[in-house]
């Protein structure tokens, strides 16, 4: 609505003048009037803070500088005084000399640093988890993309295969404790590193200029020698070791939900969406919680099978819907045919914008490093700097050719076409990849580098209530149903994981019943639910707050349509996905902040009131 609209609609004539009047006073404030405005000292203290953001940024995430490549005690240390400092530094800035970005950005970066001093401080996972040591993501993008020329990409190769050693190094020192369910996967790690490192380094060397191709080809003999090492050490130093314990604790456990997350646990309010109830139903207990919602979900789930076919149950349904999957060999092209349909799929719906060319489009390659600890394979995410610039990989997990033949089928299984339509969305457009797009777009510093996890929160949001809408024709026709049912099923396994996550590290499960939650429960197959419960002890709260952050973003788009029938606007679900997007993935708290002052800033200008 233009200002004469306004004029001629909501003024009477005789207000034109003062309307006029206090403009004009408006106008002729100072300039300290609003906050972070403030001239002097309020600017400078203002740019105090925002140096302080790059000041994290460069010591504690190496955005734009070189942190230390090794993993020895003493960095770790070094680590946590570097956070300790920041936040006492930040505690000193004045909040009243910042402008509403800035204070959501004070508060957000104030809970990640209290998260991590607590976590790492009282955790210590270098202490516990082999596999730290061992991280080799994006190595296989690295020499399958061709963002940069090969030589350069090689040399880069070079540096992290002598940094990978170095790190093992490290290992043997700080492994102090053994975690007896972490064996089996930390050797998986290690004998899927030690093929990249005898076939695809290699393979890739010989496309080098020849100094650069002996050069590299002899880092990856020394790194396969140390991994050996390193796996000798593990099956029998390690495991002679005190042993230690994976759960955080209940107090940390919410600690970490409170800050990391932003979300009280003793005031969680969320609303019974699933049920289609309205209200709101208090949260005392994210365990207890998370059976409740689990029980709604196969509820739902148990309905729908029946209107498909009342003689059958939905576990025996979604098993013939899984007997349909690609090949092995399919795989990789099968992600890259996903990924285009999900973008062309997101501009046809015109669900949000998307300001970029096909540039940007994400990249799927196969990557057996992780193939014996992953069971489907792990979202995209940037590569490092110097690799990639924009680009984005979506790794899959192949069938490794050792494995039997019962373990690849049902590894391909739950790879079926119904899985891959169900989470090209939540990884593609208009989830992950067009998330990380507008996040290295971002104006604000902080939210360019750090997310929370209510990004997987907004793709759980995709996956369930954009993707399987019959209007917007994302499944084939034909297997609409059957596609819906795995939905809900996927849906289903993100509640289970609320309550393994809660029972696991607040003690109210074993491991074992953590398992028997995935698969006898969820329908998982029993070594892809082992795989699953392994990452999650590995973490805490990490796969609980994504799926509350569903609820969180479900709640804010009803509240954003509230808002703007208050403003007397009619909201859009493009321009609420357009506007969430351009914020940032921060908690979702402090978007529902942020979006709020947006709305009134752009409809109800101070002034007009």
């Amino acid at each position: 609505m233009s200002i004469s609209d306004i004029f001629r609609t909501n003024v009477r004539k005789e207000h034109h003048l003062a309307l006029i009047l206090m403009l004009c006073l408006v106008i002729a404030l100072p300039a300290w009037a609003g906050p972070g405005d403030a001239p002097g000292s309020a600017s400078r203290l203002s740019s105090d803070f925002e140096q302080l953001v790059d000041r994290y940024l460069c010591d504690v995430r190496g955005v734009g500088c070189s942190l230390p490549a090794d993993m020895s005690a003493a960095s770790f240390a070094r680590r946590i005084e570097v956070q300790q400092a920041v936040l006492a530094d930040l505690e000193n800035i004045d909040r009243g000399t910042l402008t509403l970005e800035q204070d959501i950005d004070w508060r957000f970066l104030r809970g990640i640093l209290k998260a991590n001093i607590r976590a790492e401080s009282e955790v210590q996972r270098w202490r516990q988890d082999p596999r730290l040591y061992v991280f080799t993501n994006g190595i296989i993008f690295k020499i399958q993309s061709d963002h940069r020329h090969p030589d350069e990409r090689g040399r880069g190769l070079v540096a992290d295969l002598q940094t990978l050693r170095a790190r093992l190094q490290n290992a043997e020192e700080n492994l102090t404790q053994y975690i007896p369910n972490w064996l089996v996967y930390a050797n998986a790690r290690i004998d899927g590193t030690v093929t990249v490192m005898q076939e695809h380094v290699p393979a890739f060397a010989d496309r080098l200029e020849s100094g650069l191709r002996d050069e590299l080809r002899r880092e990856a003999d020394l790194t396969v020698v140390a991994l050996g090492r390193f796996r000798d050490f593990v099956n029998e130093e390690w495991t002679e070791r005190p042993q230690g314990d994976f759960r955080i604790g209940a107090d940390l456990y919410n600690y970490l939900h409170e800050h990391r997350h932003q979300i009280p646990a003793a005031h969680i309010e969320l609303e019974r969406i699933s049920r289609g109830e309205r209200g709101f139903s208090r949260v005392p207990d994210y365990y207890d919680w998370g059976w409740k919602q689990y029980q709604i979900v196969e509820d739902h789930l148990e309905r729908k099978a029946a209107m498909m076919d009342p003689d059958k149950t939905w576990k025996e349904i979604i098993r013939e819907t899984k007997s349909l999957h690609p090949f092995n060999e399919q795989l990789v092209y099968e992600g890259i045919w996903l990924s285009r349909k999900t973008r062309d799929w997101t501009i046809e719906n015109d669900l949000v914008t998307i300001p970029w060319d096909d540039d940007d489009q994400l990249m799927v390659a196969s990557d057996p490093s992780m193939a014996a600890s992953q069971w489907w394979g792990y979202g995209p995410g940037y590569l490092p700097a110097g690799h990639m610039s924009k680009k984005m990989a979506w790794p899959v997990i192949p069938i490794q050719p050792e494995w039997p033949a019962e373990l690849a089928e049902e590894n391909l299984t739950e790879k079926d076409w119904s899985f891959y339509y169900a989470i090209g969305p939540h990884e593609a457009y208009p989830g992950h990849h067009l998330m990380r797009l507008y996040q290295h777009r971002n104006e604000r510093p902080l939210r360019r580098w750090e997310k929370s996890y209510s990004d997987q929160g907004w793709c759980y949001y995709v996956e369930w209530e954009l993707t399987p809408r019959p209007e917007y024709g994302f499944f084939p026709a034909e297997m609409q149903d059957r596609y819906e049912l795995e939905i809900l099923r996927l849906k289903l396994w993100r509640m289970g994981r609320v309550i393994i996550d809660a029972g696991l590290h607040t003690g109210r499960l074993t491991w074992e019943e953590a398992v028997d939650v995935e698969s006898e429960r969820t329908g998982f197959v029993r070594r892809g639910a082992e795989i699953n419960i392994d990452g999650i002890a590995g973490g805490g709260t990490n796969t609980a707050a994504p799926t509350i952050g569903y609820f969180q973003w479900m709640l804010l788009r009803e509240d954003y349509y509230s808002k703007m029938r208050e403003l007397d606007q009619k909201g859009t679900l493009k321009d609420f996905h357009d506007r969430i997007y351009k914020i940032g993935f921060i908690p979702v708290e402090l978007v529902r902040e942020q979006l709020m002052a947006d709305l009134e800033k752009q409809y109800r200008p101070e002034w007009r009131r």
